[in-house]
């Protein structure tokens, strides 16, 4: 646990230079709005390694600044080993060969975003950008033995990271997302069945359906 927390720190400290340092060389860029269902995966942190799910993007890139709606279903959000606890023998954590309870958590993730598109005068068909905003992670547990008391939970969180997009045409291109989310759970309240802060770096990868203003 200790080495992948270092190991988001640096990538939380690297993605906070380069949301720093593009702050600086922003150029202008052609405005146009921007939709992209892709697909994301989970690449370190809290959440379960290698799983992800599917998800949209719809945002507008200015000649400056930007914003994006980003809606994300995670498929086996946390880690089997942190919801154990929720039941006498969850199956895979649990002593071998006795009846097990399978449980399974998802969620979804609804995030605003400030985007600043970054121009490259010299490589005019790709665009990359950085982005960080705030929203809401909606995660759930499915128990087929009814013995979790409260199976769902909202936390606020916040996401920062960058991408890049890349013009087949006027239309259509492709899209390559990194970001590293954080969210933040009320242990007083004890509402819901995880009661923990998680972060976790997600990758993304979609086709980009371009509208230029």
């Amino acid at each position: 646990m200790e080495p992948t927390r270092r190991l988001l720190q640096r990538v939380q400290r690297c993605i906070l230079l380069t949301l720093a340092a593009t702050a600086w060389t922003v150029a202008p860029a052609h405005a146009q709005w921007v939709v992209t269902p892709y697909l994301g995966i989970n690449l370190a942190g809290d959440a379960e390694f290698r799983r992800g799910g599917p998800g949209v993007s719809v945002a507008f890139f200015g000649d400056r600044l930007g914003f994006e709606l980003d809606v994300e279903r995670y498929n086996h959000f946390y880690k089997d080993k942190d919801v154990a606890n929720l039941v006498a023998n969850n199956c895979g954590v649990g002593p071998a060969g006795e009846p097990c309870t399978d449980l399974n958590t998802d969620a979804l993730g609804f995030m605003g975003n400030v985007v600043v598109p970054i121009r490259i005068t010299d490589a005019k068909n790709w665009r990359p950008y950085a982005a960080a905003g705030l929203g809401v992670i909606h995660s759930w547990v499915t128990d087929p033995s009814n013995t979790v008391a409260d199976t769902n939970q909202n936390n606020v969180a916040f996401d920062f990271g960058g991408g890049v997009m890349y013009s087949l045409n006027n239309r259509v291109g492709l899209r390559g997302d990194v970001r590293y989310f954080q969210a933040f759970v009320d242990e007083a309240k004890r509402v819901g069945f995880y009661f923990n802060d998680y972060g976790f770096l997600r990758a993304t990868f979609g086709v980009t359906f371009g509208f230029p203003r």
